[in-house]
């Protein structure tokens, strides 16, 4: 379960790295990395008022890594559309100077991952103040997203490239928000036994055809427009 989180976890990390690596300007770049930070900062009270106890039996449910597969599954959808928005409003075609500001939503799935591990950091080290410890893991946090951050701008130069990426992780997000819920569950039938989930398959496809044709459209507009 742990190592299914921590996979859920570094890519949410990943996403926004490349998300923020898109804003102009390396002040709009601190301010979207130091976002993230501050919002765990409000949860404070939530994390030192956590015990082990609590963690335990949120690890141990069998239903989380389904719900947050969920969650990503919307997200990525979400940040796929807030993509193509984006890239318009960058061109001018669309949506003029907004795509200066989409870059700095941060994910969810980040923020979610950056409180649990800040309570788990609170548990697992004794003899600090709470407040320098949450500061230290503010400080931590930003440091991390600027490092990748301007290292993901500085290896791939081209905006448009940038872009694409962030679009291929939010696809790759969809992908682990579909196969890592089976891989958790760890169940193993005989090969004459296999049952079919057919609203899965269903609600997958339908999914798939809706991006494509998403996709599709988007491309052949582009295309025209040239």
């Amino acid at each position: 379960m742990w190592l299914l989180l921590l996979v859920y976890f570094v890519v949410a990390v990943f996403f926004s790295a490349v998300n923020f690596s898109l804003l102009k300007g390396k002040r709009m770049q601190w301010i979207a990395i130091v976002i993230p930070g501050t919002i765990v900062l409000f949860f404070y009270n939530f994390s030192i008022a956590q015990n082990n106890q609590t963690l335990d039996w949120l690890i141990n449910q069998p239903n989380l890594v389904s719900g947050i597969a969920i969650l990503q599954t919307f997200e990525a959808i979400i940040f796929i559309v807030l993509t193509v928005i984006q890239i318009k409003s960058f061109y001018k075609s669309k949506f003029p100077n907004l795509w200066k500001w989409i870059a700095i939503i941060p994910s969810i799935q980040m923020l979610i991952g950056l409180v649990f591990f800040q309570t788990y950091f609170f548990l697992q080290i004794d003899g600090i103040s709470f407040l320098y410890l949450a500061l230290f893991f503010f400080l931590g946090t930003s440091a991390i997203l600027a490092l990748l951050t301007f290292s993901i701008q500085k290896v791939i130069k081209t905006w448009a490239y940038r872009a694409e990426l962030k679009a291929l992780a939010a696809m790759f997000q969809l992908l682990l928000a579909m196969f890592l819920p089976l891989i958790a569950r760890g169940q193993k039938v005989s090969f004459t036994q296999i049952t079919i989930d057919y609203q899965s398959i269903l609600f997958t496809t339908a999914l798939v055809v809706f991006i494509a044709t998403i996709g599709y459209v988007v491309y052949k507009r582009k295309n025209k427009n040239i």
